[in-house]
C-alpha cells in the first residue's frame, strides 16, 4: 500500500530547486562526459520522484573538493 503523498508526487514534474541541485552536483561527480550530457538533456523530463532519486545517487557519487570532506566521506561510506 503506497502513501497518498507518493501518489501525488509521482506525477509531479521536476521542481526548479531540484534542477539547481542536480546542476550543482554534476560539477563534482566522476561520470563520463556522455553520461553527464544525457543527464542534462533528460533532466526536464523527470518526475519529482525520479529527480529525488537522481539527487540521492549524485550526492553519493559526489567528490567534495575539500580534502577533509573527502576523508570524511571515504570514512563514512568505507571507500
Amino acid at each position: 500500500m503506497s502513501d497518498w503523498i507518493d501518489d501525488i508526487l509521482e506525477s509531479e514534474p521536476i521542481s526548479n530547486s531540484q534542477i539547481a541541485i542536480i546542476e550543482g552536483l554534476l560539477t563534482g561527480v566522476p561520470y563520463e562526459p556522455d553520461e553527464l550530457k544525457d543527464i542534462e538533456n533528460g533532466m526536464l523530463h523527470l518526475s519529482y520522484q525520479e529527480a529525488y532519486e537522481l539527487i540521492v545517487k549524485l550526492k553519493i557519487d559526489y567528490i567534495p573538493k575539500d580534502p577533509r570532506e573527502q576523508f570524511k566521506k571515504m570514512f563514512r561510506y568505507g571507500n
